[in-house]
């Protein structure tokens, strides 16, 4: 018996060693050939050279690695990159790493011998899949440029490998609680950045609306301005995840207040008003069935909620607006904060220039031109993916067929380009996620500081909801699609943990 044992870690060991020197040797390989390759300056043949290189990592290296550096890489490096040296192609990187997670998810399947058949296909799963299968559906059907298949795969295929490595359980549920703290410190690190941004960027930039340059370690561009909505609504999460983890004793007071008197200098650094105005939404949302056992908190929590709100509009008043006047929108000039917080909410505000239209009269415009004239196909179906996208790649389908800007928001971008079915397709996962969220938070099965993180990721995922028809940062923004990813995969992954 003692020697079947040994035989049997022996053959074990042997095993690995041999797959170990393998490793080592087609790495060796692949080195020589890359510096011969460097030296003559092939360029076209070191490329390949360099992706197999990240194969190699990708299945050696344990998953979670993986996921940190996507982490990393998504919420700190990709965002600084284009904003200080404009090397916004970095952005692919991130969504690169993501998809090739398909490596050791299909491993893993493969190594739980567990067949298409035996995987529970149930809505958590379902739903992305429909979704892919009708973005490529609307892009096949309206004879496609492959430009616009290159620069859409990064915000309608490419992330989704990381849900379902959290999904399927590759990375521990520690390492899950492990990702919403790092979100904590990436909300603190925003307000050295703004404050930078705010003092050494605003003073030379020559825009009407200067404070656009603060947009901490999200993506843009130092002229212009950038994701500092995104921004916001993750400032706002992990506002969230402090107060909440501290109301719960697992977070001591000083680190909640560092998180949230942080967070809330940096809203008011960046001016972000419509933002601003969901912090009472948030904490509504959060604590809902407290508030409504008792009536007399909830008329003071919803008081302060609101004085916050007033303290960052006059914050916006003194700090940002000043001697500016704006001649930007037709309808009136703007002489208070009172009228900029209404412009930033009226739908129907447009530029002078015409450039820019409100969304209502963005999505009046989209239904004229497509249900208005009878054009069943584009309004079921849309345009296919990347048809409202500019890039260096290539320029989509309706780019040029309009004077404004038509993907200013994500319900427009998923009704011109995979039409009412991929729009429907798309609020039907975010509310399925919070379903599931909100059914695992429910369960006491379920590790306490878990069931925080689901209810986090309830309001997380209304949150993205609410915001559809206001900003594009669902599909544009890689940090807003982690964080979209990792609170539907935490979702599913205790959904089937339960269902098991």
């Amino acid at each position: 018996m003692k020697a079947e044992i040994s035989s049997r870690l022996f053959n074990n060991l042997d095993s690995k060693a041999l797959i170990f020197a393998l490793l080592l040797l087609s790495v060796l390989v692949l080195s020589i050939l890359s510096g011969i390759l460097a030296a003559s300056g092939n360029l076209i043949l070191l490329v390949p050279l360099l992706v197999l290189y990240g194969v190699f990592f990708i299945l050696a290296a344990p998953v979670a690695w993986t996921v940190w550096i996507l982490f990393w890489g998504a919420f700190l490096v990709t965002g600084p990159s284009a904003y200080f040296i404009r090397f916004s192609q970095l952005q692919w990187f991130t969504v690169l790493v993501s998809a090739a997670l398909l490596l050791p998810l299909l491993l893993h399947l493969l190594r739980a011998r567990t067949s298409i058949k035996s995987v529970s296909f149930s809505g958590d799963l379902l739903g992305p899949i429909i979704l892919v299968l009708l973005v490529l559906f609307s892009t096949v059907i309206d004879r496609p440029y492959f430009s616009e298949f290159v620069n859409a795969s990064r915000y309608y295929l490419l992330m989704w490998p990381l849900m379902l490595v959290i999904m399927f359980g590759l990375i521990t549920d520690k390492m899950i609680m492990q990702l919403w703290k790092a979100l904590m410190i990436v909300a603190v690190l925003q307000f050295p950045m703004a404050i930078y941004q705010y003092f050494f960027v605003v003073p030379g930039s020559t825009r009407t609306s200067r404070w656009d340059a603060v947009i901490g370690t999200f993506h843009g561009v130092i002229e212009g301005g950038g994701d500092s909505a995104a921004m916001a609504i993750m400032l706002l999460i992990a506002m969230l995840t402090a107060i909440a983890l501290w109301r719960e004793g697992k977070l001591n007071g000083l680190r909640m207040a560092l998180v949230v008197l942080f967070g809330f200098f940096t809203l008011g650094l960046a001016e972000v008003k419509a933002a601003v105005m969901l912090l009472p939404v948030v904490i509504g949302l959060y604590y809902r069935r407290e508030l409504l056992k008792r009536p007399v908190e909830a008329i003071v929590v919803i008081i302060g909620a609101v004085l916050l709100v007033g303290v960052l509009f006059t914050f916006y008043e003194k700090l940002h607006y000043g001697d500016v006047s704006t001649h930007t929108f037709k309808q009136n000039q703007v002489t208070s904060t009172y009228d900029r917080v209404m412009r930033a909410i009226d739908p129907e505000a447009q530029t002078y220039d015409g450039r820019e239209l409100g969304r209502v009269n963005l999505l009046l415009s989209w239904w004229n031109i497509n249900i208005g004239s009878g054009d069943l196909q584009h309004s079921l179906f849309g345009y296919g993916m990347g048809a409202t996208y500019e890039s260096r790649i290539g320029i989509g389908e309706l780019v040029d067929r309009f004077p404004y800007k038509i993907n200013t928001s994500s319900s427009l971008i998923l009704l011109w380009e995979i039409g009412i079915l991929g729009h429907l397709v798309f609020l039907f996962i975010l509310l399925l996620g919070v379903k599931a969220s909100e059914r695992a938070a429910n369960n006491d099965v379920i590790p306490e500081i878990h069931r925080i993180f689901l209810r986090i990721g309830t309001v997380g995922l209304l949150l993205l909801v609410l915001t559809m028809p206001y900003k594009n940062f669902h599909l544009y923004s890689n940090p807003i699609q982690f964080l979209m990813m990792l609170m539907l995969g935490q979702a599913a992954y205790w959904s089937r943990f339960l269902n098991k």
